[in-house]
């Protein structure tokens, strides 16, 4: 009995030694990104096997030896910490730089960033989430290399142009292909109509919060698997899914204002615009009267001075303030993310309201979106998304339109001409330059708008076969309406002649894809890894519209169809349809050599049968040189070397979808009686454009934190479509053939940089440059060189270049321009412009393109900043009216801001910058009227203040941050540029909405 008590005694003092002996530690570990909890952290005490992971809301509880000193904790992708012990210990985890590495999402597979063979550059949009823009292209500028992104104007809602790697086609089309989560996606522009060059874009029905990332293929390697669509690149974007873990909810608002980014085209205030036009009546009387007396000279000018330079009597009219009015944006958005171990989800809803600076000029849209994951058991699984987008445009006419304010200020309005008469109707007795159009009574009355609504589903199936073997079934379904609405008050000028206007367009534009997939990937002898991929993929595109138009209206605020006293209408239905069959095999030899070849096989229904079949194809290869023994010595200081090549073929489709066809056309009538006529010549050797990419690549990387990446590539488009000449015989003018040629070759660098990465403190910097130069190598076989205006398309030179006299400055002698005659090598002047020849004097294309981006945070507050720039292009000033140093509409309208009398010619032996102001003058085109386009923009600019997580925490949040975000806050550019640096692909300006500088202010809230 006593053995036994004296047993239990010790056993009761060894447990209480145990219990003395050990501690109690408590903490949570959070991001140090967004402040969210590490869900599944590892915390263990150093030297032992003692640990525990944290929960769902980031917490933990350990007991701990007594004699323990040091935590460890560690998370994938974050820096190990290692903590001292003591009762209550939090944590905020880094990022490791240095271990994560970068993925290339090609849409057919996910590869690390070492072990890709080709061109590709890959985005996170977290950084770009604030930026105040509907366009999902603006926020890409400055962020990749050899990406160039330009819009024809800056209304909310603009199609933007982007070229990657230059353009490589001349009737077929230059816009990348987008695919979003795996599926090619409709682009482009959605509305029918032309009278605003801004167009519509379908690609903004896109939220771009609801993307996690962007790929942007740029050679064969990758893009060779889109075959007859990649020629131009391919931008891979992929949605935000859902996590396992506790449901995320986020709130996301703000607001703020937009004006014009640039003082674009500033014209003469009424004084000095009086003064100017006095003295070119001065001038004229002189020149034109022998003998006549400076006294004569200004009795003239006060004769006819009144005639359009006349003061109103309330002042000089401000069209500025009549036409424009300052801009607003606000958003609104709510998403949720989370899900358990088999069903995860992400879903969003959100709203913009986006106002340009115009009367006429606003983009609203809302959108929603679901994409949905389930995992049935181990082998199978499920994935669906559905996206709505209802979006409204209301934009102004551009160009030389009545109805086009940008025109109204930069040239047709004036300080002399005014809006309202005295009983407060609208004036539309001084406005010479545009037959009495009043541009304020057209804003009021006439309106171009339209609609978009949208939904994109998909819906896919994964099965994993057996150990390496997989397969892959989706199905998507993108679906548009878009509504068009036109309408032209009888009060208009536009709608005066007709009494009145109403056009409308409606349209439908649907694509079904089908995508199987077979996959495979193994790994053999612990060296040698495959993975392989076998695809067929159908494609079935459809658009139909109907167009009305209705004229002669009985009252005012009818414009329907159906009031009309004449009306018309006509439709058109269009179908295309693609079969593609894809296959793309990978090797890597212990992640020290890699190897890719891939090829696909499309059909098209738009080339005839024995054309529609084309083949593309690619190989490429890399070396990570520092996974050589021989580079083991190195590795501290170069941490990763890696060099690749490709070589591969894609194309491009005709954008006609019945070009090869010979066709007849019904709605003629012959002697009274409904008949056809020929429209097309058949054409059965119509065929594909063809792309053959070669590309070289280096990539290094130094002490784990600085990188650089430098590209060489060649670009050849071969069988470019191209109107060629035929026999009138034909009763026909040209035909679209396989005629031309033309290359693109140039190269690109990224520098990447880590410069500060502690507890408290982070700073990243980017630069990229690249230099395209475009060539056109063969046109259509019988000529070398085609003009069209101010324009010539000329074999050895770009596409775009600019064809006019040679500006040679002010003769001192007469004060009249004065040009190069660049006859047989004369490079003597004359002021006869027909005595000289035209010749190529510039091309739109940039010497050098890129962007510098940086990224800082400190403890709560974090600054991010992109600069654009471009160096070595031109921009041709097309608005020729006003370059006539005194002709018609330098009187009937505004006057450039340019014409200083300071700088004018006055008298023989002046040496002047600008010529003789002499009313009556005409223009004559020449290189005077060439702009430089180099600039230095700030892109975009946050700035954000994110609560620590515990004062979150006391309001019951999970995250509460305010941020500040701007996008085009100031360019850096030439004075002789006075239009917006971004301009047109061809570099030819009139009077286009300029950019807008946006500046909004914003508030984010996560549960």
């Amino acid at each position: 009995m006593k053995r036994i008590t004296l047993l239990l005694l010790c056993m009761v003092v060894s447990t209480g030694l145990a219990f003395a002996q050990t501690k109690k530690v408590t903490g949570k570990v959070t991001f140090a990104e967004d402040g969210e909890p590490v869900i599944g952290a590892s915390v263990s005490v150093k030297g032992t096997t003692t640990g525990t992971v944290t929960d769902i809301d980031g917490n933990y509880s350990l007991n701990v030896p007594e004699s323990a000193h040091n935590l460890i904790f560690t998370y994938v992708g974050m820096i190990t910490q290692s903590h001292a012990v003591k009762p209550v210990v939090n944590v905020v985890l880094q990022s490791d730089t240095k271990n994560l590495e970068e993925v290339v999402v090609t849409g057919y597979g996910n590869f690390k960033k070492a072990s890709f063979t080709g061109a590709a550059s890959s985005i996170s949009t977290e950084k770009l989430k604030d930026i105040p823009s509907v366009s999902i292209q603006n926020k890409l500028a400055g962020s990749v290399s050899g990406v160039q992104i330009t819009s024809t104007s800056g209304q909310p809602g603009a199609v933007e142009s982007v070229r990657i790697r230059g353009m490589g086609s001349i009737n077929a089309g230059n816009d990348p292909l987008y695919v979003i989560d795996g599926v090619p996606m409709n682009t482009g522009n959605a509305s029918s109509f032309s009278y605003s060059q801004s167009g519509n874009s379908i690609l903004s029905t896109i939220n771009s919060n609801d993307i996690e990332s962007m790929t942007v293929i740029k050679d064969a390697a990758a893009a060779s698997l889109y075959g007859s669509r990649a020629a131009n690149g391919v931008i891979v974007i992929t949605t935000k899914k859902g996590k396992s873990g506790k449901t995320k909810i986020n709130l996301k608002a703000d607001w703020g204002f937009s004006d014009m980014a640039v003082d674009y085209r500033p014209t003469l205030g009424g004084e000095a615009r009086r003064e100017l036009q006095y003295l070119g009546y001065q001038n004229y009387y002189l020149k034109n009267n022998a003998g006549a007396t400076p006294e004569a000279a200004i009795a003239f000018a006060d004769k006819n001075i009144d005639t359009y330079a006349a003061k109103p009597t309330n002042g000089w009219t401000d069209w500025k303030n009549l036409l424009l009015k300052n801009g607003s944006h606000q958003s609104y958005e709510v998403s949720a993310q989370g899900g358990g171990d088999k069903t995860q989800f992400f879903s969003s809803i959100s709203y913009v309201d986006q106002q340009g600076i115009t009367l006429q000029s606003g983009y609203k849209r809302l959108t929603g979106r679901l994409n949905l994951t389930h995992k049935v058991n181990d082998r199978l699984s499920f994935d669906a998304s559905t996206t709505f987008a209802k979006s409204d445009q209301d934009v102004n006419s551009e160009g030389t339109s009545f109805a086009s304010p940008i025109m109204a200020l930069g040239m047709t309005t004036s300080p002399s001409s005014y809006p309202y008469n005295e009983d407060g109707t609208f004036n539309t007795t001084s406005f010479p330059a545009i037959n009495g159009a009043n541009p304020l009574q057209t804003a009021t009355y006439n309106y171009d708008k339209s609609s978009i609504i949208r939904t994109l589903n998909t819906v896919g199936a994964n099965l994993k076969i057996w150990d390496g073997f997989s397969a892959k079934q989706n199905i998507s379904y993108d679906f548009n309406n878009t509504n068009n609405r036109v309408w032209w008050d009888p009060r208009s000028n536009d709608g005066r002649s007709s009494n009145g206007v109403m056009q409308r367009y409606v349209t439908n534009r649907s694509t079904l894809v089908s995508q199987t997939q077979l996959l495979y990937a193994n790994t053999f002898a612990e060296a040698h890894t495959v993975d392989g991929l076998l695809a067929y993929e159908i494609e079935d595109y459809r658009f139909d519209n109907i167009y009305a138009n209705g004229n002669d209206y009985p009252a005012f605020p009818l414009p329907e169809i159906g009031n009309a006293s004449n009306t018309r209408a006509s439709s058109q239905k269009e179908v295309s349809k693609l079969v593609s069959y894809v296959g793309r095999l990978n090797y890597d030899y212990r992640n020290k050599y890699y190897g890719s070849v891939s090829f696909r096989r499309d059909g098209t229904s738009r080339l005839a049968r024995d054309s529609r079949w084309g083949n593309f194809w690619s190989v490429s290869g890399s070396w990570r040189i520092t996974q050589e023994s021989f580079m083991e010595r190195f590795t501290d200081i170069l941490t990763d070397a890696k060099v690749r090549a490709s070589y591969g073929v894609n194309g491009t489709q005709p954008k006609d979808y019945y070009g090869y066809m010979g066709l007849y056309q019904f709605g003629f009538n012959y002697n009274g009686n409904p008949g056809m006529a020929e429209q097309q010549i058949l054409n059965k050797n119509l065929k594909w454009e063809k792309n053959y990419a070669a590309n070289i690549g280096l990539e290094l990387t130094f002490l784990n934190r600085f990188s650089a990446t430098v590209e060489w590539y060649n670009r050849d488009t071969k069988d470019l479509l191209m109107e060629r000449p035929v026999s009138p015989t034909t009763g026909f003018t040209k035909m679209l053939m396989n005629v031309g040629e033309m290359r693109n070759r140039g190269f690109e660098i990224e520098l990447k940089s880590t410069n500060i990465n502690t507890k408290d403190f982070s700073w990243s910097t980017t630069l990229n440059m690249s230099r395209n130069k475009n060539t056109l190598v063969k046109l259509d076989g019988d000529q070398d060189q085609v003009i069209d205006g101010q324009i010539i398309n000329k074999v050895g030179h770009s596409y775009y270049s600019f064809y006019m006299y040679e500006y040679a400055g002010v003769d001192p002698a007469t004060g009249k321009e004065m040009y190069f005659k660049n006859r047989d090598g004369d490079r003597s002047t004359t002021t006869n412009y027909a005595e000289a020849d035209r010749v190529i004097v510039g091309t739109v294309e940039p010497k050098l393109v890129g962007g510098l981006t940086n990224n800082l945070s400190w403890k709560f507050i974090d600054l991010g900043f992109t600069f654009t720039y471009s160096i070595g292009g031109h921009a041709l000033d097309n608005a020729s009216w006003l370059q006539s140093n005194g002709g018609t509409y330098n009187y009937r309208g505004n006057i450039p801001s340019y014409y200083k009398i300071e700088e004018m010619w006055q008298q023989p032996g002046d040496n002047a910058k600008l010529p003789q102001f002499v009313y009556g003058n005409a223009n004559v085109r020449s290189s005077r009227w060439l702009m430089p386009t180099d600039h230095l923009r700030l892109k975009n600019l946050t700035v954000g203040f994110t609560a620590p997580s515990k004062w979150a925490e006391k309001l019951g949040l999970a995250r509460l941050r305010a941020y500040a975000s701007g996008n085009n806050l100031f360019t850096i550019k030439s004075k002789d540029l006075y239009v917006d640096p971004e301009t047109p692909t061809n570099g030819v300006v009139t009077f286009e909405t300029p950019a807008l500088r946006t500046m909004t202010f914003g508030i984010e809230v996560g549960f």
